[in-house]
C-alpha cells in the first residue's frame, strides 16, 4: 500500500489504501494502521479499498488482523469498494461477512 488518507467524524474513522498491498507495504504501514485504529475514539472502522490494485495473502493478514483489533476494542469493522478480483479474492477465501465486505451498489455490508 503505497499510500493512506483519513476521513474521520464522530461515527466512523475511514481509512483509504491505495496501491498493492503486498508484504513489503504491510510491513511499512501496519504499525501505523494499527495506531490509528486504536487511537481513534469512535464505534466504526472502515477500510475504503478504492484504490487498491492488488492484495496478496499478507493483506488478506492486514485486514483479519484489523478486524480483531476492532473487535477487541468494541468498534464495528468493514470493508468498502474492493476492485472485483479483491472481491473475488474475499468471497473465495469465505471473508465477504467475517470482514462486512459492503454491497458495490449499497454502501451497507453484505448480507
Amino acid at each position: 500500500m503505497q499510500r493512506l488518507s483519513l476521513t474521520a467524524t464522530d461515527q466512523e474513522l475511514t481509512i483509504a489504501l491505495v496501491g498493492e498491498i503486498v508484504m513489503d507495504m504491510v510491513l511499512e504501514r501496519k504499525s501505523e494502521v494499527t495506531r490509528l485504529v486504536e487511537e481513534y475514539a469512535g464505534p466504526a472502522v472502515s477500510l475504503d479499498l478504492t484504490g487498491v490494485t492488488f492484495m496478496d495473502s499478507s493483506g488478506v493478514g492486514l485486514l483479519i488482523g484489523l478486524r480483531r483489533l476492532c473487535q477487541e476494542r468494541d468498534k464495528q469493522f468493514s470493508v468498502r469498494n474492493p476492485a472485483p478480483p479483491i472481491r473475488k479474492l474475499f468471497e473465495t477465501l469465505r471473508l465477504t461477512d467475517y470482514l462486512a465486505l459492503a454491497r458495490p451498489d449499497a454502501g451497507q455490508p453484505a448480507s
